[in-house]
């Protein structure tokens, strides 16, 4: 990603967490601001960002980097609040619109062919995508008009498209979500909108998709709610 595109998500990230707009653009820094409800801490280019009530962020001064990115330290920092920690999530983003190698693919883009894939997937995988939550679905079909594939995308912050795929478990490693995830991929670009994939670090099979697709990892976000 150019340093035109890094600043965008930047800016993003620092208007969620409700940062200066250019707290995340100087690496090597961390930004540190009070909270009430919630925890976060966020990597981005070699900048971070630590958000969370003023007891959690003393007790996380001395931290560096890496141990406030796990998720075993903040869910030690914040037991005895009752938090519930959740990431770390890898944060990858793409910066150019892909070729399609699939020759005019069967797509859908209404919600039933989306809740008629979910029926067909582990609730797990379902919930990771996250479909229902999102708009502008692809799903790929078959000649029978049944769903392999569907990826979709949500704005967020008004110049982030966050992107989820799913595929039926008997349709896996044929290619269905590379196909479905780069057209999600190139629309979301051609609205003027940086994508956005989230991947849990062991889930080696959803990295892989979003490195084919293009997607660079950049940094990453651990999460705690708080009662």
């Amino acid at each position: 990603m150019d340093s035109h595109q890094l600043d965008i998500v930047a800016l993003a990230w620092s208007r969620e967490l409700g940062l200066p707009d250019d707290a995340l653009r100087v690496a090597g820094s961390r930004t540190i601001r009070p909270a009430t409800d919630t925890v976060r801490f966020l990597r981005f280019a070699g900048a971070s960002a630590l958000v969370g009530p003023p007891w959690f962020l003393d007790r996380a001064a001395a931290l560096d980097d890496d141990a406030l990115a796990s998720r075993s330290t903040l869910g030690d920092l914040t037991r005895d609040h009752g938090g519930r920690c959740t990431g770390p999530r890898l944060l990858a983003y793409a910066s150019e619109v892909g070729d399609i190698n699939v020759a005019s693919p069967l797509i859908s883009h209404v919600l039933p062919h989306v809740l008629a894939l979910q029926a067909l997937c582990p609730p797990d995988d379902v919930a990771e995508a996250d479909l229902t939550a999102r708009r502008n679905w692809f799903t790929l079909l078959d000649e029978d008009a049944r769903p392999l594939s569907c990826a979709g995308y949500s704005e967020w912050q008004g110049i982030i498209a966050r992107l989820g795929v799913l595929t039926v478990p008997e349709a896996r490693r044929r290619g269905n979500g590379t196909t479905v995830g780069r057209l999600c991929t190139n629309d979301a670009m051609d609205e003027g909108m940086i994508p956005e994939w989230r991947s849990h670090p062991e889930d080696l099979a959803s990295r892989g998709l979003a490195a084919r697709l293009g997607y660079e990892e950049l940094g990453s976000v651990t999460e705690v709610a708080l009662p």
